[in-house]
């Protein structure tokens, strides 16, 4: 998996490693005449709202680690929503998509200062160890790619899976963060949503998110 360290600079999970990524410019919602598939994975999205995030995730890949893909071969398989709590909100999409043959990801000095590709399993241990951290979405998404043997394992995962939204929760009281994800005793969720192994979480001094135990 192909992981970004985000600057330090910015305001919004500084110095952890995520996947690229960025937000929907108005470029990106206005499709050439034939290009919008359908229908759409995403249950609250239009295809051609779809499509812009499609045309997004190929832009950014493309800014921040110097990769072309097609929007057609993003594979769409999670929507993930910041708590109502945070003042800076976000309602990203996670698509999964296959390193084209003769390409090689470079980041940019920009948003990301670093780039790492790494197995789950090692960006998990990785993280444990103290060495990077990982936002509480990406640490979920990577033990469920866990699972996947072969990239195209993830791809069929991805086709397959049902995709909901998830919002956790956000408790700040003596001094401690928590984040609750759907599933976990404090935070009821979607019947749908594949409970993880981990649905809480704890903001440690120094910045990092750890799994906290429920």
């Amino acid at each position: 998996m192909l992981l970004v360290r985000r600057n330090d600079t910015v305001a919004f999970m500084a110095g952890a490693y995520v996947f690229p990524g960025g937000r929907v410019d108005d470029a990106d919602r206005r499709p050439s005449p034939g290009d919008v598939p359908g229908p759409s994975r995403f249950r609250d999205l239009s295809p051609a709202e779809e499509w812009a995030y499609r045309t997004a995730a190929a832009r950014e890949l493309r800014e921040e680690a110097g990769l072309d893909v097609r929007q057609r071969d993003l594979e769409p398989f999670a929507h993930w929503v910041t708590p109502e709590e945070e003042p800076r909100r976000y309602d990203t999409r996670f698509f999964a998509v296959r390193l084209p043959e003769g390409q090689t990801a470079r980041h940019d000095e920009g948003e990301a200062t670093a780039m790492a590709w790494l197995s789950p399993a090692d960006a998990l241990a990785r993280c444990e160890a103290g060495e990077i951290m990982l936002p509480p979405p990406t640490w979920t998404t990577l033990k469920q790619l866990r699972r996947s043997a072969t990239v195209d394992d993830v791809l069929a995962w991805a086709r397959a899976t049902r995709i909901v939204r998830v919002q956790p929760g956000l408790i700040r009281e003596k001094g401690r963060t928590v984040l609750t994800l759907p599933g976990d005793p404090l935070h009821p969720g979607p019947s749908e949503w594949e409970v993880p192994e981990d649905t809480r979480f704890e903001l440690r001094e120094g910045g990092g998110w750890r799994p906290a135990r429920v």
